[in-house]
């Protein structure tokens, strides 16, 4: 996976949206850190593995599509790369380049429900006073769980990652261009 690539893209996006909605000076930090957390939480939904009370705990990975062209939809990787965007947009929000965004190989412990628990905690430290961590000790913490998160329990391959990111992005731009 290209990360610097998908850095600059997002970096584009980002400042369409600044420029286009007039958000020039704005501390968006805030919203992006919710944005994300909103993410994952859609995310772990399409997951469903955390639904103990459901029959249906199986991930939407191969449902009907409706539209983008393929007889079906990963809606766990859509979801999945909703939240790169949203790294990539924080990564730039606390002054980092795309030389600090490396993917660390590392193994998760514990059931996945709780490794999102965790991922959802360090989301919401990174740019908050509260958190024991700085922003970005809390960012490179969730990033990289998040990465593993990705290949170690839902089986993407970054290739798979970035290939729905430049999918996603495309659609993200078309939002902008028609009043979203």
């Amino acid at each position: 996976m290209n990360i610097a690539k998908l850095y600059e893209m997002q970096k584009t996006l980002d400042a369409r949206i600044i420029e286009e909605k007039g958000l020039r000076g704005k501390d968006l930090l805030p919203n992006t850190i919710l944005a994300l957390q909103v993410e994952l939480g859609e995310m772990a939904n399409e997951w469903r593995g955390f639904k103990h009370w459901s029959n249906d705990q199986g991930p939407r990975v191969k449902v009907p599509a409706t539209a983008w062209g393929t007889p079906y939809r990963n809606l766990l990787l859509e979801e999945y790369v909703d939240c790169v965007h949203f790294f990539l947009s924080i990564a730039r929000q606390l002054g980092l380049d795309e030389t600090d965004l490396t993917i660390i190989d590392d193994y998760l412990e514990g059931s996945t429900t709780n490794v999102l628990t965790r991922l959802i905690y360090h989301a919401g430290g990174i740019g908050m006073e509260y958190s024991p961590y700085s922003s970005i000790t809390s960012f490179r913490m969730a990033f990289n769980m998040f990465f593993a998160l990705g290949q170690q329990r839902f089986n993407f391959t970054l290739e798979q990652i970035e290939a729905a990111y430049l999918d996603k992005n495309k659609v993200n731009h078309e939002r902008q261009a028609n009043g979203y």
